[in-house]
């Protein structure tokens, strides 16, 4: 399978921008799957890496809190 034909199954099946709730979760859990199966985090780019050390560093206050 290559780029485009991965595409076009995306669209038919579970886009992450669908029109439908249901899909959209699908879709972004599957991509969330794939993306961890073959990238791994340290992968991401940095503007995601930032945001999610971010995401962390506020998590760990909210816990902290607690």
């Amino acid at each position: 399978m290559n780029r485009e034909q991965a595409v076009q199954q995306i669209e038919g099946l579970f886009p992450t921008d669908s029109q439908y709730e249901d899909t959209n979760k699908i879709g972004e859990r599957l991509l969330a799957q794939a993306k961890k199966e073959v990238e791994g985090w340290r992968s991401e780019s940095t503007s995601v890496l930032i945001r999610y050390a971010e995401l962390c560093i506020a998590e760990e206050r909210r816990q902290a809190r607690r």
